[in-house]
């Protein structure tokens, strides 16, 4: 890549039409490579299309294409990729136009679940969270706001005008009373930088030994708890995991405290899961959307194998988590 390349173009250029091929050799066309470069499609997302480069001088680079769908917003992904990148909790942003961003790659091992449960990355991740939290003045342009809630409703509103399994529509009526008491749970709060998709695979290590995170799709401003909310839920916490998560979060609390947090805890675990749920089904339902469903078909058995390769697996593979969560601590919730 050309030295001190970093360019933000404005025009938009890459189609959405394109296929995985036409769009890698109009990466190959962008102005920040020098010489050529080595070029391979990564599968795994639902919305994007990654891919991995090595130029030249054999530095690689992450270039990721995609367009607005659901609630991801191109825009505000760099922004937030960048503000992230300015704290070093993410990659360095070195090229961005309209649908397009190139960050350095980081060839570390990603983090996985089990290593996840180990109270001491648990709280090194946090940490790292924190440095988001505490630095909000990072973000320089406009970018997200995130409320899950309101996210989930979206997302029902569209299975109702389109979706045509009538398991789902059914259902639509106790998800959005379940919305309804899950947001009831939460008290006023400080919005601040977030990352909003903190589950496991969106964490890898560096060769410094931290971790950093990746993926800013649901980047913006939002609930900081909500942070933990996602992350414990992709882990099946117990309830000894939750208060060692909010201990690290929050340092020492009273018994009384830790309850008011655990609540509210519990209700961003259980928003979380059904937003899940509720993202792929709108997934499922967008026929204009960007990723061909064998791309999808091989994302999915990359991270999910042991699941049917298409959307509606990792929908039969998250109701449960949901469900299980509701069931265990619907009382709660009045």
């Amino acid at each position: 890549m050309k030295p001190d390349c970093f360019e933000r173009r404005h025009e938009a250029r890459l189609r959405p039409h394109w296929n995985a091929h036409e769009t890698r050799e109009y990466i190959r066309t962008l102005a920040c490579w020098e010489g050529e470069i080595e070029i391979r499609q990564h599968f795994g997302g639902l919305r994007n299309r990654t891919y991995f480069a090595t130029d030249a001088d054999g530095r690689k680079y992450a270039v990721r294409c995609g367009f607005d769908e659901g609630r991801v917003r191109q825009a505000s992904s760099a922004a937030c990729a960048r503000a992230a990148a300015s704290l070093r909790v993410s990659p360095a942003v070195r090229y961005v136009e309209p649908n397009v961003l190139i960050t350095d790659f980081i060839d570390g091992p990603k983090v996985t679940r089990e290593a996840l449960e180990d109270p001491d990355l648990m709280a090194h991740v946090i940490e790292r969270l924190k440095v988001l939290h505490r630095n909000p003045q990072a973000v320089t342009e406009s970018v997200n706001y995130s409320w899950t809630f309101h996210t989930v409703r979206r997302y029902l509103d569209i299975v109702e005008k389109r979706g045509t399994r009538e398991d789902w529509r059914e259902d639509l009526p106790r998800l959005r009373e379940v919305v309804e008491r899950l947001e009831r749970a939460i008290g006023p709060y400080h919005p601040t930088f977030t990352h909003n998709d903190t589950a496991y695979v969106n964490l890898i290590f560096g060769g410094d030994g931290q971790v950093y995170l990746l993926d800013w799709d649901g980047g913006g401003f939002g609930h900081p708890a909500g942070e933990l909310g996602e992350m414990l839920m992709w882990l099946d916490s117990d309830e000894a995991m939750d208060r060692h998560a909010l201990r690290c979060y929050f340092g020492g609390l009273s018994e009384s405290d830790m309850e008011t947090k655990l609540h509210e805890h519990r209700a961003f675990k259980i928003i979380a899961a059904l937003r899940l749920v509720t993202e792929c089904m709108e997934i499922e339902l967008n026929r204009n959307r960007y990723l061909s469903e064998e791309e999808m078909r091989i994302g999915m058995q990359a991270f999910f194998g042991d699941q049917e390769p298409r959307i509606t697996g990792l929908i039969d593979m998250l109701y449960p988590v949901f469900e299980g969560l509701w069931a265990k601590h619907r009382d709660e919730y009045p």
